[in-house]
């Protein structure tokens, strides 16, 4: 009898995993050269195929964004290494942020290249046309370019008889190029490095022109951050009353995903005037999903001060408003650039470029990684709080989890746990049981998955009392990764990639 129950489910598996299309855990770049595509499934839920179908293309439309931000911040590293100006480029320009680059695709459009349906899951295979997204992003840099030189000109009008416009002005001229450089660096990596905009970007102001402008109007007069969270927010306060909910990310430093002191707590108390001047209700980030509107703010630092820019999205992710605001140098003093700057920001971005310098991604074995604390931003834990670490695959591999912690210390936390045939395609728990300690700041997770064994890490083990250890790894990672990554020569069928993921930590 045992037999036949054995033999039944081995065949219940075999039609399932049958049942799920060949395209989607094979490569298919040779198919759709001219593509930068996004592979994703969803499983019906109470018959409903709409809301399935609509969750896969929004997962897909994630792979590819996230390929694509990849693709564009490792290419940057190389080409700037190889031009000679890395030297003059901060660490953190370096990066996208994934989020934006979804969004710029969400309103670009994309093309569905299959589609499948079986009996409980949706399969969707998505592709953004390169010569499409190269057009779409020259379109930008041309529209941003005749914006700024117009709002700078603008705000140069209003400066003597209406200050407090012409401010106004110059932050979005700031914000702006922002904006431009981040379109920039995705249209020279789609258009080959080859700049025709380089001109007509000489004759736009400069950032430090524009502060210069800004110190003026604005003075050195010191804010307290409740002041700089009312004028933040004062264009949000005029919304419609209502009976929302919300979800206030904090506010990411530069395009790093980082966050600092000051931007935890900033988003802190934008959330509480909100919540008590607008009666909206704050949500945590795990249910993001239900989040009638979402807030997410960035800072982006320079010689003269600070811009803080806010956006506001709608439960379509569509961004509905928007407002910015400098901060002057005497202000960030007051509030302390160790504050306003992620705890450890150097020695974590030299770590992010380093794995970005030797991760690859391959085409056809693909990984997603996520927390319990399933997030579209930035992501905080505090001390004493016990991460779940969850991983998805397409097809059968083995992952190794490494992690950096903010001092630099590199442990494994799991090391080529198997993940079965039968489980592909879904969100598995690693059996990890760990709690989350000092030291506080930025901290990084490197998930790397083989479809074969990978080579062993040396690492020793450090006994931290009360029955807990860690395994400190004793070769730098990216050297490590480079070593897995060189078995694939000698073994063309095997596949290797890697997702990295942080978190930022806290004292509670």
């Amino acid at each position: 009898m045992k037999a036949k129950i054995s033999i039944f489910v081995m065949l219940l598996i075999t039609i399932a995993l049958s049942a799920i299309p060949n395209w989607f855990t094979s490569d298919v770049s040779k198919e759709y050269p001219d593509y930068f595509v996004g592979k994703s499934f969803a499983r019906i839920r109470s018959g409903d195929i709409l809301e399935a179908e609509n969750i896969a293309k929004l997962e897909a439309l994630k792979d590819a964004s996230s390929t694509i931000s990849c693709n564009v911040s490792g290419e940057t590293i190389n080409h700037s290494s190889e031009a000679g100006t890395g030297s003059q480029i901060k660490a953190e320009e370096y990066f996208l942020s994934e989020t934006k680059i979804r969004t710029d695709l969400e309103i670009m459009g994309y093309e569905i290249l299959k589609t499948e349906k079986e009996a409980e899951n949706v399969y969707f295979l998505i592709g953004i046309p390169a010569n499409d997204l190269l057009n779409s992003f020259k379109n930008k840099i041309e529209n941003s370019i005749r914006k700024i030189s117009e709002v700078y000109d603008f705000a140069e009008e209003l400066a003597e008889n209406n200050p407090e416009q012409s401010i106004k002005k110059y932050e979005e001229c700031i914000f702006q190029t922002g904006l431009l450089q981040d379109d920039l660096q995705i249209y020279l990596f789609l258009n080959k490095w080859q700049n025709e905009f380089q001109n007509d970007i000489s004759k736009l102001p400069s950032q430090q022109k524009i502060e210069n402008k800004l110190i003026i109007l604005v003075g050195s007069t010191t804010k307290s951050t409740e002041t700089l969270a009312n004028d933040l927010l004062k264009t949000f306060l005029l919304q419609q009353s209502g009976n929302y909910s919300f979800i206030f990310y904090p506010f990411e430093y530069e395009n790093t995903g980082f966050i600092s002191n000051f931007g935890k707590n900033f988003a802190e108390i934008c959330s509480g005037i909100l919540t008590d001047k607008k009666k909206w209700q704050s949500i945590s980030y795990s249910k993001n999903k239900e989040a009638d509107l979402v807030f997410r703010g960035k800072i982006m630092e320079s010689d003269n001060g600070m811009l803080l820019t806010l956006t506001m999205e709608n439960s379509n992710k569509m961004v509905v408003k928007s407002n910015q605001l400098f901060v002057n140098k005497t202000t960030c003093v007051n509030i302390g650039w160790d504050k306003i700057k992620p705890e450890n920001l150097e020695q974590a971005l030299q770590s992010k470029l380093a794995l970005y310098n030797s991760i690859q991604t391959d085409n056809c074995l693909k990984v997603d990684i996520q927390t319990d604390k399933m997030s579209d931003g930035p992501v905080i834990y505090y001390y004493d709080e016990e991460p779940k670490i969850l991983v998805r695959t397409n097809k059968s591999c083995f992952v190794r989890l490494m992690y950096i912690f903010a001092d630099g210390t590199k442990i494994l936390l799991v090391d080529n746990y198997p993940i079965a045939t039968d489980q592909a395609n879904q969100w598995i728990q690693i059996p990890f049981d760990g709690v989350i300690c000092e030291p506080s700041g930025v901290e990084q997770l490197i998930l790397q998955a083989s479809t074969e064994k990978q080579p062993v890490v040396n690492y020793k083990r450090k006994n931290m009392g009360d029955g807990t250890y860690i395994d400190i790894i004793e070769v730098d990672i990216s050297s490590q990764i480079a070593l897995t990554r060189g078995i694939k020569i000698k073994n063309p069928k095997k596949e290797i990639t890697e997702k990295v993921y942080q978190w930022t930590v806290f004292e509670k």
